[in-house]
């Protein structure tokens, strides 16, 4: 590579969406474009790809949420419908985005191989399901699925 070719940016991924698209791996979940036009599909496929890939840990919008028609003057208008009242996406996602970073140990901003991030989760499993579980969501199934997407990636056991 020449002094001039440009690099390829860090991806910039909220902890929790790391989680949700191994968790989707692991599910077997089709990846396909979602109807918000977020990227999930796509860096999905990109971690598929390259699990030891550096990215920015961040609390706040990242790659997944830029194209999201939600998205706009960089806070998410969504609501979790999930939940009871009116609760925000953007505040309920970057509380639970502080939550895993603080567990783990890992300051906002971080940068560091995917496949590193995996292996601290994984070295926590049970701490970080506890964190992540949606009321509503079955906890054993994002476990399994956290479990089989590892497996898939090749994060082995801690």
């Amino acid at each position: 590579m020449t002094g001039n070719a440009m690099e390829t940016p860090l991806p910039v991924l909220r902890p929790h969406h790391i989680l949700d698209m191994v968790r989707n791996i692991g599910l077997g979940r089709k990846l396909e474009p979602h109807p918000y036009g977020h990227r999930i599909h796509v860096l999905t496929r990109a971690i598929l790809d390259d699990v030891d890939q550096t990215c920015t840990l961040v609390i706040g919008n990242d790659d997944v949420c830029g194209p999201c028609i939600h998205l706009h003057d960089g806070l998410c208008d969504d609501i979790l419908p999930q939940l009871e009242g009116r609760v925000s996406k953007q505040g309920y996602n970057d509380r639970l985005d502080a939550r895993i970073l603080d567990f783990l140990g890992i300051a906002p901003g971080s940068v560091m191989p995917i496949s590193v991030y995996l292996r601290i989760v994984r070295a926590n499993l049970e701490a970080v399901v506890d964190i992540c579980t949606h009321p509503g969501e079955d906890r054993e199934t994002r476990r399994s699925g956290l479990l089989k997407g590892f497996a898939v990636l090749g994060i082995g056991e801690p």
